[in-house]
């Protein structure tokens, strides 16, 4: 796309309202963004985002690269917050509370947000603790407790068949995939409110994918998840609704089924189609 091309499809997309035909879980809503804008220095990164997380389903964001859709999820747990010349204006709640109001204890929705970044990242020490860190980061010392969470939280990420016998090793060890499912074991180990997944499964070769993939489908119901996917096929595989982000903006957010097979965007239409990315 060349710089006039850009320059006419920003102006384009600028004028579109967002459309939207989301399926409801029935359980309410988590999230909700309204009017949603972000800004890095003088960049404009994220343009009046509206939109809504409902409980209990899997909500993918896609776009091109450079999209906004990363930044997006990391709004939803402040972790822009450190980022140099960051400006936002708009809104985020969970539940009923703004979490960039000046009261709002960062912290304590952080505890609220599980996450899982696009490589593994677990600690350099044993299997065990890595899933117990978050309890006892709360000063939780109950033995008996650590480890019925630390069984709870492995099997969750089908992984306990695979590594109750060597809970004490060394969690460097285990393979890429199972890293990744091990870090998805640490984020739930606290019991979140909602799971937010960076690509979780860039980093992975196509086995190792297609089980993380299973096991979003399994954590479907019990937990609200929000994945940033570059990989089309991915978001239509595991997830309830979808986002289509561009230049900034969300362009359509719907029914997963009805994004991929009939959009109502022309945009989002020439996205899945594979015209542009």
């Amino acid at each position: 796309m060349n710089s006039n091309t850009a320059v006419a499809a920003r102006i384009d997309t600028a004028t579109q309202p967002t459309v939207y035909h989301v399926k409801s879980g029935g359980n309410g809503t988590v999230v909700a963004i309204n009017d949603l804008c972000l800004w890095y220095g003088q960049t404009q990164a994220l343009h009046n985002v509206q939109m809504t997380v409902e409980k209990g389903l899997v909500t993918a964001l896609i776009g091109p690269s450079g999209c906004g859709k990363s930044t997006l999820l990391r709004c939803i747990n402040r972790m822009n917050d450190l980022v140099d010349g960051l400006k936002i204006t708009g809104e985020i709640r969970l539940h009923d509370e703004d979490i960039y109001a000046r009261t709002a204890d960062v912290i304590a929705l952080r505890k609220r947000m599980g996450m899982v970044f696009q490589k593994p990242n677990p600690f350099p020490m044993s299997i065990y603790e890595n899933v117990i860190y978050p309890l006892k980061v709360d000063g939780v010392r109950d033995k008996a407790l650590l480890e019925e969470t630390c069984e709870r939280a492995l099997k969750a990420a089908a992984l306990w068949n695979e590594v109750k016998d060597r809970l004490n090793q060394s969690a460097l060890g285990m393979s890429g995939g199972q890293q990744q499912r091990l870090c998805i074991a640490r984020a739930i180990a606290a019991d979140p409110e909602v799971l937010l997944m960076d690509e979780p499964c860039s980093a992975l070769d196509p086995i190792a994918t297609a089980k993380i993939e299973d096991l979003i489908n399994d954590l479907a119901g019990q937990y609200t998840v929000v994945i940033v996917t570059h990989n089309m096929q991915q978001a239509a595989r595991v997830s309830d609704n979808t986002a289509f982000m561009y230049l900034g903006r969300l362009i359509e957010y719907g029914e997963t089924e009805v994004v991929f097979q009939i959009p109502k965007s022309s945009k989002t239409q020439d996205y899945v189609t594979g015209r542009f990315g």
